[in-house]
């Protein structure tokens, strides 16, 4: 997916960004971001630096705060929260952000090549995601433009999938045009950082929603109608995403709609209340699973004279043996 606001991949491979960030090759391009690995000439190191769109007005100090935003979140003890390690302009024009180096893609360059998650997936990386965001938010910061961008995934041979959060900070960032590089759902979650700072409900909540929308793009495969969460008796695509585990299929969908519930009564109130629900569905989907009878069909022996028997494809096994 390509994006004219954004540097061609043959103007920056093979250059130094801030004179000390050499570019060696890409990793994955959005609509919203273009992410290559990079070597740190200071440190002597693999970075991941990701380039943003051009954002017209940006300068050196709103870059500090939001690199210093980000520093604060760094020092969380969090897993799931992705180190920055610096945070500029390229061509005085477009910003860029550096974090630590890792193998793997965003959700978003993920959705794209696979389509959408299934509802087990969903709930595992989903729980990751909201683990790392209310860390920040009990240390009082907001992230102001969750979306599946920023959600890098890995995919590493110690462990199962791992999910870190990325662009902390970068809401410090004018842009003349907020709803084209924000959530793209509600334009509320791209507000920017100082002002949810100043009231932290509404940006608590702004990221709660953009969160929710993330979900729901995971499950569905496409955005949540702009008008909010859908209606109450109505069966979401998460819902009917995992045939095999209706309950938790469910569970996930009114999860998401209380994300997305527009009104403060029945929606969460905090990403540590999300984070226990999905603790619960994660438990609810390990145990259901261990109860699945195997999906091999069952074999059925008869004795009779006959020298084979025919067996249709799909039906339970049959074997004769003869007298």
């Amino acid at each position: 997916m390509g994006n004219t606001s954004l540097p061609h991949d043959r103007l920056v491979l093979g250059r130094l960004i801030a004179n000390r960030y050499l570019v060696e090759g890409p990793c994955e391009r959005t609509q919203l971001c273009a992410s290559y690995r990079a070597y740190h000439l200071g440190t002597d190191r693999s970075v991941l630096l990701r380039i943003l769109p051009d954002r017209t007005g940006v300068t050196q100090d709103a870059c500090r705060r939001a690199l210093s935003i980000a520093e604060r979140v760094s020092a969380l003890p969090d897993p799931h929260l992705g180190r920055t390690l610096d945070v500029g302009l390229v061509a005085g024009r477009f910003p860029f952000a550096v974090y630590e180096y890792s193998k793997g893609r965003s959700l978003a360059a993920w959705l794209e090549q696979t389509g959408p998650f299934a509802s087990e997936r969903v709930i595992a990386i989903g729980r990751q995601m909201s683990g790392g965001l209310g860390s920040a938010h009990d240390a009082g910061i907001v992230h102001g433009d969750v979306r599946l961008d920023n959600f890098w995934l890995e995919s590493l041979a110690c462990r199962p999938e791992w999910v870190r959060v990325l662009g902390f900070g970068l809401s410090e960032l004018p842009s003349a045009a907020r709803d084209g590089s924000g959530s793209g759902v509600f334009p509320s979650s791209t507000r920017r950082a100082a002002d949810a700072e100043r009231l932290p409900a509404y940006g608590l909540r702004a990221d709660l929603r953009a969160f929710g929308a993330c979900l729901y793009q995971l499950a569905s495969g496409s955005p949540p109608a702009a008008g909010g969460a859908p209606g109450a008796g109505s069966e979401t695509p998460a819902a009917v995403a995992w045939a095999g585990h209706r309950a938790i299929a469910r569970g996930l969908s009114l999860l998401i709609q209380r994300c997305l519930q527009p009104q403060r009564e029945g929606a969460y109130q905090s990403m540590s209340e999300l984070s226990a629900d999905f603790e619960r569905l994660e438990s609810s989907s390990a145990s259901l699973a261990s109860e699945l009878p195997s999906s091999r069909p069952p074999v059925t022996v008869i004795h009779a004279p006959a020298p084979r028997a025919r067996v249709a494809v799909g039906q339970p096994k049959v074997i004769v043996t003869g007298g």
